[in-house]
């Protein structure tokens, strides 16, 4: 059966980085592009270097579009000019970031509230934007009716790649995607958008596509940290428990191998990968040892050890096929 839409892997700060994307790739595949975890402006403009290096095209080996935070415009283009400077194709806006700390300062999905302020930062943002911009939203901070402001704009702005989040900002990640919302926006857009949220499993996947058939780019987020195998499956591909295993096995090396080649990498290391582990553990059914293990590891050594005995334990049914 051929598969003809399009799989972004989503933009999880801390753990969708260069890294994972890569190792991804080289082993379970699926993901057709993805967002990077976005990189947050300042008022001087000082950056961090390894969130924008994490994009540089040679870094990577699916199509990836750098994301921002910011509600600037200067600062938005400053940092667009240096993707383009990379080679960076495209550049994303976050105007869906959930978290309180982000959303009181008129940032990420606290945006949205602010319609005139939108108008504004998306204008001038356009106008400027040296490479391709897109746009990444929830249906609102408090209800669909802040993203049906913005709509307008998105339309008559020409911005074709954008994605909605199918929650509002004040859930951050609590309780269920509101379909009924995200099917009232559908009309009012030019574009079809990509669709985001709660793709947890091959039938989600097949349920959403069936009740939106016009929509053709699909965002997968923590769902897939937890089963790395989904956009994979999503397609038809199958798995069983020893191929499923040795998947992890080797992308787990890649990441790990590609960590410990880092500057400061025994320091940072282990941080790094308890960050994965959050979602790896899933892949597991005794999930709550497995990660209670991981973060109980002080040294590589243990860490190495306990790893060893994770790749020993029953994989989660739910993952196979």
């Amino acid at each position: 059966m051929s598969f003809n839409d399009h799989l972004v892997l989503a933009p999880i700060r801390g753990v969708t980085n260069y890294v994972y994307r890569n190792a991804l790739e080289q082993t379970f595949s699926g993901a057709d592009s993805a967002i990077a975890p976005y990189i947050v402006t300042k008022e001087s403009n000082e950056l961090n270097e390894r969130q924008l290096h994490d994009v540089l095209p040679e870094k990577n080996l699916i199509p990836t579009t750098a994301q921002i935070l910011t509600k600037e415009i200067d600062q938005f283009l400053y940092v667009a000019n240096i993707y383009k400077d990379f080679g960076v194709k495209k550049v994303n806006l976050n105007m869906g970031c959930p978290y309180p700390m982000v959303a009181n300062r008129t940032k990420g999905s606290g945006l949205l509230l602010h319609p005139q302020k939108v108008e504004k930062l998306l204008t001038g943002i356009k106008e400027k934007c040296p490479i391709e911009f897109t746009v990444k939203i929830r249906l609102g901070r408090e209800d669909v009716s802040e993203i049906k402001e913005i709509i307008p704009m998105i339309n008559k702005l020409e911005i074709n790649d954008f994605t909605i989040h199918a929650r509002y900002g004040k859930q951050i990640y609590v309780g269920g995607v509101d379909l009924d919302a995200f099917e009232e926006c559908l009309p009012l857009l030019n574009t079809p958008p990509c669709y985001n949220g709660d793709i947890n499993t091959v039938e989600d996947f097949k349920t959403y596509k069936a009740r939106f058939p016009q929509i053709n780019r699909w965002m997968v987020g923590r769902a897939g940290l937890s089963n790395p195998a989904l956009m994979a499956q999503i397609k038809g591909s199958k798995f069983n428990e020893q191929t499923y295993l040795a998947k992890f096995i080797e992308m787990h090396k890649l990441m790990s191998d590609e960590y410990l080649s880092m500057d400061n990498a025994k320091s940072d290391y282990l941080q790094k990968m308890r960050g994965h582990w959050l979602y790896f553990k899933d892949i597991f059914e005794n999930e709550h040892k497995v990660y209670k293990k991981v973060k109980k590891a002080k040294s590589i050594e243990h860490y190495n050890d306990v790893v060893e005995w994770i790749f020993e334990q029953d994989l989660n049914p739910d993952f196979l096929e």
